[in-house]
């Protein structure tokens, strides 16, 4: 409603002498009835009869009435009429169940009062009248509730008579002259409604992109709120459409704008935008009271015009400075923001200039002729708004969409790398049962383990997690994995092992670090374990205590310490990464620690299991090796 003066058509009533309208000769098909009508506030139905005596009501012009008065209001007029067969119709053009009318006392088919929700903005009514008529006792009985009044629209904008084809020919008129202004509203606000659509198909195309998201719901309350504007303001729908849905959009696309740049921009929402997301909020109380009648249409539209102006200028504000701090997408928007809120805010300020009768903004509410088209203001700042957006979100979604391929390739490649690290089939080591259990999360990590031969049937079993995710991670791992394999077929100890690995690591400068265990087996069961920040291997169900140095890639002096232990024939030695203890649950709990020392003397297979179903973060990694009965 606040948008909207051009639905303003007040005019001041000039009272004049009443007398009966002559309409014995016709100098065309109609004839005009807008004058020298009588009228009386109140309500009874008396006042409809034939014989009633008006001569002490005021006289009034139905079409300078001015904007419709609460209440209840009596209009007649007496019309002199020749003695003719002609069919008589009558064309009323008034707010659509505003009124009633009574000729010659009887109550005519199709107009009809309704409540505040059934009342439409003046719209064509043919009444057929009869024939053979002399005198015509035309009686209007009205009533206009607060979501009519308060659009400060006219009960009538015209009344005529005369004969069928000429009415026809009149009603047509006046509905082209209504509706022909709407269609090219219409069309701009259902191509933003379909533009909202589109953005949020690209959001389910990429899920991480909130601003898609943001965008989609901005562009529909904006296209909804208007398109709901457009149909009642032309009589499409009742007026309480606006009240109840489209007004109160207003302040929802106002929000969607505000997450839609922060997101666009990457910035978290302040805490002062969120208090004025709330009053944008708290401003459909002011709405509900004008609906209701406690607040006057004038004072809610001042209080709309200040709680948009905020976003209308100060986000084209925050998207220049951060433009200039170096964010170029930022950039992008400055324009395409200022278009809708400003248009909306700028036709606030003109419906105020009205409603206040200051008169010098007036202008601000005049439709733009684009060639024969009339436009509004704010259906040109929508469609222009769309025109930009398509392009900015064109090459925001063509950056995004390179930036994934280029991540899936990533991907593809590190998967392929990280095959290498996790062997296909563990080999057959004598005196001892291996099994492995891997189970890589939805990213790409650095789990591996590897179970080399170190002769005269020492094998070394090493099991690591390198930091990070993705092609890095994987790159990392596999230089580990060289290195490794050289330095273990040099008969080198657990611990020279890690700290020629960790050297090496050190110099390749590229920041990352890997956790790692390695442990030396022995045909005869001994174990000669070494910890680099990795948890430590369990035996029959109890940690092994030792000492865990620094991951490697970190100091590339530190000394790593070897301790001895010893597997019995049954014994289980269980090696795992840091997925298993990592698990978390719906609820956020972890696996933990206690979880993972219980269930350690089961199997790769059955660890993994149980690490999986609690819910899994990480790469899972379970090795178990059993010292068998050879006999």
């Amino acid at each position: 409603m606040s948008r909207w003066a051009l639905l303003w058509l007040c005019l001041i009533a000039v009272p004049v002498a009443g007398q009966v309208v002559d309409a014995t000769h016709w100098p065309s098909g109609t004839v005009d009835l807008t004058d020298e009508w009588r009228t009386h506030d109140g309500d009874d139905l008396a006042w409809a009869q034939a014989g009633f005596d008006d001569s002490g009501w005021k006289t009034a012009e139905l079409d300078n009435l001015g904007a419709a008065q609460p209440g209840w209001r009596w209009y007649r007029l007496h019309v002199k009429l020749a003695d003719h067969d002609t069919f008589l119709h009558l064309l009323v053009q008034g707010g659509d169940g505003t009124y009633e009318l009574y000729v010659n006392g009887k109550k005519m088919e199709g107009p009809e009062l309704r409540s505040w929700f059934g009342v439409s903005r003046p719209t064509e009514r043919v009444i057929w009248v009869g024939k053979g008529y002399a005198d015509l006792e035309l009686a209007l009985r009205t009533h206009a509730p607060s979501s009519y009044t308060a659009w400060h629209l006219p009960l009538f904008l015209n009344f005529e008579m005369g004969t069928p084809d000429a009415i026809g020919d009149a009603q047509a008129a006046a509905q082209n002259q209504r509706l022909y202004p709407a269609l090219p509203s219409i069309a701009i606000n259902l191509s933003v409604i379909l533009a909202g659509f589109g953005s949020l198909a690209l959001f389910l195309d990429q899920r991480m992109r909130k601003e898609y998201w943001w965008l989609g719901l901005y562009l529909l309350f904006l296209g909804t709120s208007n398109l709901i504007f457009n149909c009642s303001s032309d009589g499409m729908i009742p007026l309480a459409w606006n009240w109840l849905l489209g007004d109160l959009l207003i302040y929802v696309f106002t929000i969607t704008q505000v997450e839609f740049t922060f997101s666009f921009v990457g910035r978290p929402l302040g805490r002062w935008w969120r208090v004025y997301e709330l009053l944008l909020i708290l401003g459909l109380i002011p709405a509900v009271m004008t609906q209701m009648g406690a607040l006057s249409s004038s004072t809610y539209i001042s209080i709309q015009a200040l709680l948009i102006v905020p976003a209308a200028l100060l986000l084209p504000v925050l998207l220049l400075v951060w433009y200039r701090r170096g964010n170029r997408e930022a950039g992008w928007l400055v324009l395409p923001s200022l278009f809708p809120a400003a248009a909306t805010a700028t036709f606030d300020v003109g419906t105020v200039s009205i409603f206040t009768g200051w008169g010098k903004l007036d202008f601000l509410t005049n439709p733009i002729p684009i060639g024969p088209i009339p436009l509004q203001l704010a259906d040109v700042g929508d469609f222009l708004f769309v025109l930009a957006i398509v392009v900015v979100m064109f090459f925001r979604f063509t950056r995004v969409s390179r930036e994934q391929t280029r991540v899936a390739a990533e991907l593809d490649a590190a998967r392929t790398i990280q095959r290498r690290l996790v062997p296909a089939r563990l080999p057959e080591v004598v005196g001892y049962a291996l099994e492995a259990a891997y189970f890589p999360a939805d990213e790409v990590g650095g789990d591996f383990y590897q179970v080399l031969d170190q002769g005269n049937g020492a094998q070394m079993v090493v099991v690591g997690d390198v930091s990070g995710k993705g092609l890095k991670a994987a790159m990392t791992g596999t230089l580990a994995m060289g290195a490794l394999h050289t330095l273990v077929t040099e008969g080198l100890g657990p611990a020279a092992v890690l700290m020629r690995l960790n050297r090496q690591l050190v110099g390749t400068g590229d920041g990352g670090f890997i956790t790692c265990v390695c442990v030396r087996i022995a045909l005869d069961g001994a174990l000669t374990v070494a910890n680099a920040g990795h948890l430590p291997p369990y035996r029959n169900g109890e940690e092994l205590t030792m000492d865990a140095g620094l991951p490697l890639g970190i100091a590339p002096d530190e000394k790593y310490e070897e301790h001895v232990f010893r597997l019995e024939l049954g014994d289980q030695l269980t090696l795992l990464s840091d997925g298993v203890v990592e698990a978390r649950d719906a609820q956020g709990g972890l696996f933990g620690f206690e979880r993972t020392r219980a269930i350690s003397a089961q199997t790769a297979g059955e660890i993994a299991a149980a690490a999986l179903k609690f819910g899994q973060e990480d790469d899972i990694t379970v090795l178990t090796v059993v010292r068998e009965n050879r006999e």
